[in-house]
């Protein structure tokens, strides 16, 4: 997707970790205990982003097989894929920050949370790096999708200059080849290392929880996937565990 360069005064940023999308049907097989649901299928979109392809694809894939239902992905933008969800014509996201309930009157959160996950300022070696760097006017900063509506301000609140970009990994490149110096992207801090690793120094701007999320229309699924949630992460929970020792 090109990317759109704004000036805060008229800027609509913003950014998303973390996070994935689940399409249009839902439904689970007759067993399962929901026999009103038709189908037994969701079609799971997802933000392209290192830790949702390696750990909440997969736990999420695993809930929901838990409660009878297969799931297919399908990588969708963080604006987009919460619009799809909104209006209905996906089921439900992998992960997102839990702002998005606040403007987006037909997304439920699912508990437990998955993880907690922040949007971090990104700097390349020997520049500045705090985070008065937002309100700098003669600065360039390479955000992904949402920024403003995940630290919950407005445009006109910052003084740089956001360049909006819906890929995680695109952003990272952009600052890495130093394209920009600054860049803001997701992170449930499972993979700071890979930022040290680049040799970026970062800062956190904000904290959020980090949730999977469901269109209201399949609110009678919260019980049952909140507990098979739950029971995925305390597996996870357990394997990390043991891998550690």
């Amino acid at each position: 997707m090109p990317a759109r360069a704004f000036k805060t005064t008229y800027a609509k940023s913003a950014v998303s970790v973390c996070l994935a999308l689940l399409g249009p049907a839902i439904a689970l097989f007759p067993n399962s205990g929901y026999a009103d649901h038709d189908d037994a299928h969701f079609v799971v979109g997802y933000i392209n982003h290192p830790q949702v392809n390696k750990f909440y694809k997969p736990l999420i894939e695993r809930a929901y097989k838990q409660i009878g239902i297969s799931v297919t992905f399908e990588k969708v933008g963080g604006m987009r894929g919460l619009k799809l969800l909104n209006e209905g014509m996906t089921d439900a996201d992998v992960i997102r920050y839990d702002v998005v309930i606040k403007d987006n009157s037909n997304v439920i959160a699912i508990e437990p949370q998955l993880s907690i996950g922040a949007s971090f300022l990104l700097c390349v070696p020997d520049v500045p790096c705090n985070k008065d760097i937002i309100n700098k006017p003669d600065t360039g900063i390479a955000v992904t999708t949402r920024f403003f509506y995940n630290i919950e301000k407005q445009p006109s609140d910052l003084a740089a200059n956001f360049y909006e970009f819906d890929d995680f990994y695109h952003v990272v490149e952009l600052i890495k080849s130093e394209r920009f110096s600054y860049a803001i992207a997701p992170s449930d801090f499972s993979d700071l290392h890979v930022f040290e690793e680049l040799g970026f120094n970062y800062i956190p701007l904000v904290k959020h929880s980090l949730i999977h999320v469901i269109n209201k229309k399949h609110l009678n699924l919260q019980p049952a996937l909140s507990k098979a949630i739950e029971h995925q992460l305390a597996i996870s929970k357990v394997n990390n565990a043991e891998s550690a020792k």
